[in-house]
């Protein structure tokens, strides 16, 4: 998953190739063709867009000396594109929260994070390993996060936060995160996230004594 999908990369040339390719398959030639750029220039954004998920090779079509290869928009990609999903979200999140009792809705969150840590690779090794794993997993859902230690614990801070617009509707949305990480550690974990007009995460993971 694309980690930030901002407007310069929206409006640049790769945004112009994600266009493109939504609209149907095409290769290097035909794009360098369409917006007036080199193939090789097109192939180095082509490059960046495999690595973060978005496009990729989708098959083959004869060329003059050897076939060339077809590209397009990687299946379930078009998330990274759309305004609705964050709204529809925020607006369950909004709904969820005026219909059911708090610690309802805090268990469905926890639920919900246990649901995405189980899509997860495996962690294992430390606990400090373990949890490199969980920020890793949650850098390619989107979190821009880094790990520190701080009085015996490691905490996981966040720069901003990926599912702010869920939080503004129901802090309790953290509950979520709280739990995927706690899941994919097998580490206590305790959520100490800023809520305010700038919602960004912060967990705190308590270390077993004597242990790495």
């Amino acid at each position: 998953m694309n980690p930030v999908w901002n407007r310069e990369k929206r409006t640049g040339s790769r945004g112009r190739i994600v266009s493109l390719l939504a609209a149907g398959r095409r290769t290097v030639e035909d794009l360098a063709g369409t917006l007036g750029i080199t193939k090789n220039a097109v192939r180095a954004q082509l490059a960046l867009l495999e690595r973060e998920g978005l496009v990729e090779a989708q098959g083959e079509v004869k060329g003059s000396r050897r076939p060339a290869v077809l590209y397009g928009v990687r299946e379930g990609a078009d998330v990274h594109f759309s305004k609705a999903y964050p709204l529809v979200l925020s607006r369950l999140v909004r709904a969820l929260s005026e219909r059911m009792q708090p610690s309802q809705i805090e268990t469905v969150m926890r639920d919900v994070g246990r649901g995405i840590a189980e899509t997860a690779p495996r962690q294992e090794g430390t606990a400090r390993e373990r949890v490199d794993g969980a920020v890793k997993f949650l850098s390619s859902l989107g979190s821009l996060a880094e790990v520190s230690e701080e009085r015996g614990r490691l905490v996981i801070k966040g720069h901003g936060c990926p599912i702010s617009m869920a939080v503004d509707a129901d802090v309790r949305s953290c509950k979520a995160m709280e739990a995927l990480i706690a899941h994919l550690t097998g580490l206590p974990v305790t959520e100490r996230c800023d809520h305010g007009a700038r919602p960004s995460c912060r967990f705190e993971i308590k270390m077993p004594a004597g242990k790495g």
